[in-house]
C-alpha cells in the first residue's frame, strides 16, 4: 500500500499521516526521501520508482491531472485534508514563530526566504502580516479548493477528524482498505497531540494547540475584512462560513 497526503500546510497533514500510517503499518517517507513540491518534479519522482511499497508521506504541491495519473498508475491512494482557512492562517502564524526559535537555536540559515517568513517576529495585526494575508495567503486556499474539487483525492475535513476521530477514520479506511476497529482505536491513542509532540523536537514544533476555532479568539476585524473581501468565495467553496 502507498498513501500520499497532498494538502496545503497547517491543515492537519501530520496528524492524518500518523493515523493512516499507524493503522496500516506504513513507513513514513521524510526529508530527502520525499519529492519537491513542484507537481512536474513530483510526477517524475513517482515514475522513477522512489515511492516504495508500504510507505506514506505528505506533500504540499498543486493539483495537476498528470500527477494524479502517475499516482493512479502505481497505484497509490491520494488523500487531501482541508481545514477552516481562518484557523489554518492562525496555525501558520504561530508555527512560524516557533520554527524561528527552533532554527535559531540550531544555528540554521535558510537558503532562500519565503513570502510567509514575513510573519516571523511580528504581532498578528502588524501591517506586514495583514499584507501577507491579503496578497499571499490565497495560494494556500486556492490549493485546498483545487484538490477538494478535483475528484481525484479522498477528502478529509479537519473538523470532522477532531469532532469524532474514530468515525472519520472508519469512513476513510472503508474507502482505502477496511481496518478493524481495535486497530483504529490504537492509532487514535498513538496519534494524540501530546504523544505526537513526544515523537521528536520537530514534531513538537509542528503540533501546537490542535483545536478547532482558534481563529475566533485570535483574529481581529482587520483580518476578517481581508478574508471577506479577498477570499469569501473560496472559503464558501470549501464549505466554511465567511465571517
Amino acid at each position: 500500500m502507498r498513501i500520499v497526503i497532498t494538502s496545503p500546510p497547517k491543515m492537519g497533514n501530520k496528524w492524518l499521516k500518523c493515523l493512516l500510517g499507524t493503522i496500516y503499518g506504513l513507513d513514513w517517507l521524510m526529508g530527502d526521501d520525499t519529492p519537491v513540491t513542484r507537481a512536474d518534479q513530483f510526477a517524475d519522482w513517482i515514475q522513477s520508482g522512489a515511492f516504495q511499497e508500504d510507505t506514506i508521506f505528505h506533500q504540499h504541491c498543486k493539483y495537476k491531472p498528470h500527477l494524479c495519473d502517475a499516482l493512479d498508475a502505481m497505484p497509490a491512494h491520494v488523500v487531501t485534508i482541508i481545514r477552516d482557512p481562518y484557523d489554518a492562517f492562525v496555525s501558520m502564524y504561530y508555527w512560524l514563530q516557533s520554527r524561528k526559535v527552533h532554527d535559531d537555536t540550531k544555528g540554521r540559515v535558510r537558503k532562500k526566504e519565503r513570502p510567509r517568513d514575513v510573519l516571523v517576529g511580528k504581532p498578528l495585526a502588524d501591517p506586514a502580516i495583514l499584507a501577507f494575508l491579503g496578497d499571499e495567503f490565497g495560494i494556500y486556499i486556492d490549493r485546498a479548493v483545487e484538490w477538494t474539487e478535483s475528484g481525484r483525492a479522498l477528502v478529509v475535513r479537519y473538523e470532522d477528524l477532531h469532532r469524532d476521530t474514530f468515525a472519520e477514520m472508519k469512513r476513510v479506511t472503508e474507502l482505502i482498505a477496511p481496518a478493524d476497529d481495535a486497530r483504529i482505536r490504537r492509532a487514535i491513542v498513538t496519534c494524540q497531540a501530546d504523544n505526537m509532540r513526544k515523537m521528536s523536537p520537530k514534531m513538537a514544533q509542528h503540533i501546537r494547540s490542535a483545536k478547532v476555532g482558534d481563529s475566533k479568539e485570535r483574529l481581529g476585524p482587520e483580518h476578517l475584512q481581508i478574508f471577506r473581501e479577498r477570499y469569501g468565495e473560496q472559503v464558501q467553496r470549501l464549505g466554511y462560513e465567511v465571517r
